[in-house]
């Protein structure tokens, strides 16, 4: 049972560890990488649950060697037109590796679910065991 409950709070924590990696990972990127502009290429809406999104599709240039990079942003929709600059970041080693400047706080809403979810897991795992040494299940 001990393995049971091992699994189900190492599922919990992926989503956990995922967020914090992408973070630092972003983080990393804007505190070590250079600064340039993109342009918006193409602006595509979707609906997520009764809001819209867009995704842009963004186009930088590597300063060293002038090659184009593609990358994606996800903001809401209306606030970027094709064409419109975008402040982006990447690595001097990796160009690919890139990140948008000028966001704060993209991954707080997803942090906070994961931590909830972790949190109840927790709970579950607790009051799982419980229940089966008292004979209850």
């Amino acid at each position: 049972m001990v393995i049971i409950y091992i699994l189900l709070i190492l599922l919990a924590a992926f989503p956990l560890g995922l967020t914090i990696w992408r973070m630092r990972r972003a983080a990393f990127i804007k505190k070590t990488g250079i600064h340039t502009n993109g342009y918006a290429t193409s602006i595509r809406t979707v609906r997520i649950k009764s809001s819209l999104t867009d995704v842009v599709s963004i186009e930088y240039k590597d300063r060293a060697t002038g090659l184009p990079y593609p990358g994606k942003a996800t903001t809401e929709a209306g606030k970027f037109r094709v064409g419109d600059t975008i402040g982006v970041v990447y690595l001097p080693a990796n160009p690919a590796k890139y990140a948008i400047a000028d966001t704060r706080g993209g991954f707080t809403a997803m942090l906070i679910f994961c931590i909830i979810l972790f949190l109840f897991v927790l709970f579950a795992v607790y009051k799982i065991n419980g229940m089966v040494q008292r004979g209850e299940m």
